[in-house]
């Protein structure tokens, strides 16, 4: 049986892992993703430096898989994806492999390994591998070519590494030492460091394994007692009921046990916690100790030998390097001769971790070459300590810190570690940035133990995430609630709170429940009841969290509306409970990898409110360990006929069993994930990065701010090899020292920037910020403000305060206000085409522009380098801002901007400035040939630079598949679609205006090729505001004044209310509380059809009246209509701070009577009017000529 057990289990693992890269490979993005997929392909495919704290593990074992293109560069992403869905595939091998050990030794305690019981542990793995290949998690990072795939892999690897470790302990033969397996795990832990820092959380179980195993008298008695005491304590971190259930049910019964049993005078039941406590300590001691410590130690020696002895660079590196080698040589000696063989382990582990660890030198290696990405230049090892860090990011207080009611004038600071640089030409390492007075220190009545709300800037979102929890009527809530609104200093109940609510409820059960309950749908949290919750298909538990989920209309439904019936979960508890109870000591060690994986690293990472996206990725590996027990779920079920005496029969049973769970967990899991997690055809990324490029002339400076308007045109530059003539500048990026020396080299076809500051005088701790005036009259050429700005009086000085000293305020220099003024060159701009000969005449003399940021403008100084790149460019080189960059980064130049495709470019052309997506002008013939000839196919070659390469077949779909019905679109595809649907309305708009009609209807025609209302609804709940971009739409249609152009707008307002009748139809079936869930975007519904009946004539709105009257709204206008009517009476309270608010709630009612009206819902429309007199009675008897003002307003 054991050798049949074992072909079996070796054959059915491979297939297993086999099957799972054959889906991910299947389902893989063929090209880019969004995020930092972009830069982690294309430092892979050049060897390039990413930012910190590096992956270069991943980027060498990438670089390998990208050598399988065969030359075809557009096929390297595709490389490396494939990378993430074989590591992905060989971890759920792994993950098989390591239930059937697990479940063997669970077996060997019940007896032999019988036909059921094989079939019950193979199948145990089965289901748990195939439940965790088709988790939501899980298969998201299995497709595309991020770290998490990798560093899920290096988790199941060294899980089963310990558990190979523990069999050959128990089994040992002649001249194999077992030891070699923990050997083995401190390679691959040190190889995972240069993935993720996540794999060295499994530590505490991999020590608990081992402790285990060397301790003959520990028992499950010293599981319980350890929980007793470890829940004791944890229980402070949860509120005060929580906290007393935590005690009552878990910590009172564990220590009375073991009390009982005599468990708490037994060393080696005390040994478990001990075990446990010192995993924790070698955790820290390589995550803060060896990790930045070898390289601390090393940067410490390369400054003295240098600086003080007088070697040439790197000699310090190698001699402190010599130093460890002969440590480690005398260790290997000392043991080998005095025979200790745990001391001859430890040797080879630390040096085995070393050698894994050693990936990151060429990291160093890489950045003395100076490569176009280049982040942080870690090109020595005094370098390498600040990037191993992530100095740039800053930190999270953990242990102690402020809060976020922080007073600044009690802030002080200290000085910092120097930042050294080498000098070249006196061959020494010197001091570019003494960091003096740069740490804050808080004050003590400002911090707390265990800060859970530390960050000042999300501030609002912790007060309004708390006051949602302390929602009640209480007396404690309504203290709470006053408390937080006066913005004092949290208590330890209002941190905790948030702890428990956010960052462990919110932030991982959330996720764990996405992954073995179902998911709402695939749009961020933030916290609301209609988007990123979890879900069970179930339908009064859906109805009870967040409304009825059932039957939902295609505006509401997403792709990632998945639904698992509890069933994951269900198995999974099952699982855990039989396996604790018959194997307690070993389920806890998958509880303890299930605890460190999840709970903790929730913990660790402090998450503020709200995350710039959601961080489901982070927790994988436990969600993996949690399919462990999903897996013994089914062996529990088996264990039930087990004790039948028919052998035939408990095989029979185990085969069923098998079965039925595969198709009732894992099938249905594959079934719903499939059409959100499959990225097929998905080329979305690569053709929007290709058009930013193409928007911008040739070699043109791009300045971008983001990871989604950066990271994949790096990717399209370095790998694919296109517009390489176009600079890419990141403004969060272009703050830092190391990121102007960049900018200033040439990248490709790309000649350096044209920067006049030198090294010294834009070196990091030096003109870091600029503090101004308020903006005036009095324009200041920019070049003179730069000059002034790199006076030596400035040099060394992190900050610059050039404000009035007859205000009061302390000084440095001449007050200089935030006004700005750049010279035109005419004949130039003229010459190079920045301006057509057409719109010469609308040429100005100089750009004029200023900030609006109050009373001190302060100036980063990204914004200075950029100011010296204008000033010196003299209208040389295009200059375009990425449309998706937002106004910070715009630097109040919005009035010069000229839309030409994704970006806008500066132009000597004064517009006014409507905001949103409404700048700049339009250049109608820049703009006509990238929208209607260039920006449709993502497969293009080059044209700039490329000229003669061959053609291509065209793509059949636009922009990289927005329009094809087998994509997936995602939240980040969906959330461009009204820039683009607004980009072709105002080409249309622009050549309406010149007469262009048909060109006009065509460019309007072609937009919704690119966005049809079949890929992406042009009314959706997820994207409220794309439906009056879709009217704006409908308008410039209308504007054509041609039959085609109304017949185009009404068929488009047709498929609308088409959509709405589907809604509402919806909505009257459902319970009020699901309605009341939905008034936001049922309101929202409204207010779109009135706009539609605003812009509409009478011979119009007759067109519609079907339409129109086939929609019905009882019980949804009379909730929607209460919801306006509660907003209403508060906002009346405080109309002079709210009117606003007030102003479109009154909007709102009054688009839903004329609808009312118009649709024969008499009823709605007589409640409606009622409630719109009512409140304007009221205002009248505030202030009869406001009153006034607003009835006007509502009925005229």
């Amino acid at each position: 049986m054991t050798k049949h057990f074992k072909l079996i289990n070796n054959i059915l693992g491979w297939l297993i892992g086999i099957l799972a890269s054959t889906v991910y490979i299947l389902t893989a993005e063929p090209t880019a993703s969004w995020w930092d997929c972009g830069e982690y392909i294309s430092t892979a495919y050049k060897l390039l430096v990413g930012h910190p704290p590096g992956a270069p593990t991943f980027q060498l074992i990438g670089r390998i898989f990208s050598m399988f293109a065969g030359g075809d560069v557009t096929k390297v992403a595709f490389c490396i994806n494939t990378m993430s869905a074989i590591c992905s595939g060989l971890t759920i091998m792994f993950l098989f492999w390591t239930i059937t050990k697990l479940g063997t030794k669970l077996v060997a305690k019940f007896g032999e390994m019988t036909s059921g019981r094989m079939i019950a542990v193979l199948g145990s793995a089965l289901v748990g591998g195939l439940t965790y290949t088709f988790s939501d998690t899980f298969w998201f990072s299995a497709v595309e070519g991020e770290v998490y795939a990798m560093s899920s892999f290096f988790t199941a690897l060294v899980f089963w590494c310990i558990l190979k470790w523990e069999e050959e302990y128990d089994n040992q033969k002649e001249n194999v030492n077992p030891h070699r397996w923990l050997i083995l795990i401190s390679y691959l832990v040190g190889l995972s460091i240069g993935v993720h820092l996540l794999n060295l959380l499994t530590l505490p179980a991999i020590v608990l394994v081992v402790y285990f195993k060397l301790s003959k008298k520990a028992t499950v008695m010293g599981v319980v007692q350890t929980i007793g005491i470890i829940s004791f304590f944890v229980a402070f971190f949860f509120s005060i009921g929580w906290r007393f259930f935590i005690w009552i049910f878990i910590t009172a019964p564990a220590l009375y046990f073991s009390v009982k049993k005599g468990t708490i005078r037994s060393k080696a039941e005390w040994g478990v916690l001990l075990s446990l406590a010192g995993s924790f300590v070698l955790l820290g001691t390589i995550l803060y100790l060896i990790i930045p410590g070898i390289v601390s130690l090393a940067g410490k020696f390369e400054i003295f030998f240098i600086n003080s002895i007088g070697l040439p660079f790197h000699s310090g590196t190698i001699i402190y390097f010599l130093i460890i080698f002969a440590l480690i040589g005398w260790g290997l000696y000392y043991s080998y001769k005095n025979e200790k063989k745990i001391l001859l382990s430890g040797v080879y582990s630390f040096i085995f971790l070393l050698i894994g660890y050693s990936t990151f030198l060429t990291l160093v290696i890489r950045s003395n070459a100076d490569p176009t990405i280049d982040e942080n230049n870690p090109e020595n090892a005094v370098a390498l300590l600040a990037y191993l860090n992530r100095e740039q990011y800053g930190s999270n207080p953990l242990i102690y810190g402020q809060t976020y009611a922080y007073d600044p004038q009690k802030v002080t600071y200290k000085n910092g570690s120097p930042v050294y640089v080498k000098d070249e030409v006196n061959k020494k390492y010197r001091i570019s940035d003494k960091r003096e007075g740069r740490e804050p220190q808080y004050a003590s009545s400002d911090c707390m133990l265990f800060p859970r709300m530390w960050d000042r800037g999300h501030q609002r979102e912790y007060i309004n995430w708390l006051k949602n929890q302390y929602d009640s009527d209480s007396r404690s809530d309504k203290e709470a609630r006053r408390h937080l609104e006066q913005r004092k200093m949290p208590t330890w109940e209002h941190n905790i709170k948030f702890l428990q609510s956010y960052q462990f409820n919110y932030m991982y059960f959330r996720y764990f429940m996405w992954n073995f309950s179902g998911r709402q749908n695939d749009f961020q949290g933030r916290g609301g009841q209609l988007d990123g919750n979890f879900i069970t298909g179930i339908p009064f538990i859906d109805e009870a969290l967040v409304g009825s989920q059932k039957d939902l209309p295609k505006s509401i439904e997403r792709p990632g509306t998945n639904k698992y019936y509890l069933l994951p979960l269900l198995l999974g508890l099952i699982g855990l409970v039989f396996y604790s109870i018959k194997d307690g000591k070993n389920s806890f060690i998958v509880f303890m990898l299930f605890l460190m994986t999840g709970l903790a690293i929730a913990f660790y990472l402090n998450m503020y409110a709200f995350q710039p996206r959601e961080r489901d990725y982070a927790f994988a590996a436990s969600f993996y360990a949690f399919s462990i027990w999903v897996g013994f779920g089914v062996y529990a079920i088996y264990a039930l006929v087990d004790k039948l005496k028919k052998e035939w029969v408990k095989v029979g049973s185990a085969v069923l069993i098998t079965l039925i769970c595969i198709g009732l967990v894992p099938g249905i899991m594959a079934k719903e994930n499939w059409d959100d997690h499959s990225r097929a055809h998905r080329y979305t990324a690569l053709a929007i990065a290709k058009n930013y490029l193409d928007s911008c002339a040739p070699n043109a400076i791009l300045f971008t701010l983001g990871d989604n308007d950066t990271f994949p045109l790096w990717y399209a530059q370095e790998v694919e090899g296109y517009r390489t003539d176009v600079r890419v500048c990141n403004l969060s990026l272009l703050s830092t020292g190391w990121y102007v020396d960049q900018m200033k080299r040439k990248a490709y076809n790309s000649e350096p920037l044209p920067i006049s500051l030198t090294w010294e005088q834009y070196k990091d701790g030096t003109r870091d910020l600029v503090v101004l005036e308020p903006a005036g009259g009095q324009y200041l050429n920019i070049k003179e403000i730069i000059e002034y700005i790199k006076s030596p009086n400035f040099d060394d000085k992190n900050q610059i305060i050039l404000l009035s000293r007859e205000k009061g305020y302390k000084s440095d220099g001449i007050a200089l206000p935030a006004s700005f003024s750049l010279p035109v060159d005419r004949e130039k701009v003229l010459a190079n085409n920045t301006v057509a000969i057409k719109d010469s005449a609308l040429i100005v003399d100089e750009l004029r522009w200023q900030l609006k940021t109050g009373e001190m403008n302060q100036v980063l100084k990204a914004y200075i380098v950029m100011m010296d790149i204008l000033a010196h460019n003299n209208w040389e080189r295009p200059i375009y801002y990425a449309s998706t960059t937002g106004p910070d980064a715009y630097f109040g130049l919005e009035e010069y901007f000229q839309l030409e495709g994704l970006a806008y470019r500066l132009v000597p052309i004064k517009t006014r400035n409507r905001g949103g997506y409404e700048m700049g002008r339009i250049n109608s013939d820049v703009l006509y040939e990238n929208l209607m000839n260039v920006f449709d196919d993502h497969s293009r070659t080059d044209r700039i630079n490329n000229p003669d390469a061959p053609k291509k077949e065209p793509y059949p779909y636009a922009w990289g598949g927005l329009n094809d019905p087998r994509v997936y679109n995602c939240e980040d595809n969906i959330r461009l679609t009204p820039l683009i649907r607004n980009t072709y309305i105002r080409l249309a708009n622009t050549l309406t205006a010149e007469g262009e009609i048909e060109k006009a209807e065509a460019v309007l025609d072609r937009g919704n090729v690119v966005l049809p209302n079949q890929t992406i609804p042009y009314v959706s709940t997820y994207k409220s505001d794309y439906a009056l971009w879709c009217l704006n739409y409908v308008q410039q249609y209308f504007k054509l004044r041609t039959p085609s152009g109304e017949e185009k707008g009404m068929g488009m307002i047709k498929d609308m209310l088409q959509s709405f009748k589907e809604n509402f139809e919806w909505y009257e079936k459902q319970s009020n509380r699901t309605i009341t869930i939905h008034s936001d975007n049922i309101i929202s519904d409204f207010y779109v059809i009135g706009q539609i009946l605003n812009q509409l004539n009478s011979k119009q709105i007759k067109k519609i009246q079907n339409e129109l009257k086939a929609i019905r709204i009882n019980s949804t206008a009379d909730i929607a209509i209460n919801t306006l009517d509660k907003r209403l009476s508060v906002g009346i309270t405080r109309i002079q701070e709210d009117q606003q608010n007030v102003v479109r709630s009154f909007q709102e009612l009054r688009n839903l009577l004329d609808f009312a009206q118009l649709s024969g819902n008499d009823q709605a429309a007589e409640k409606a009017l009622a409630i719109i007199e009512n409140h304007l009675k009221t205002i009248e008897g505030l202030s009869p000529q406001l009153g006034a003002a607003f009835r006007d307003f509502v009925f005229k």
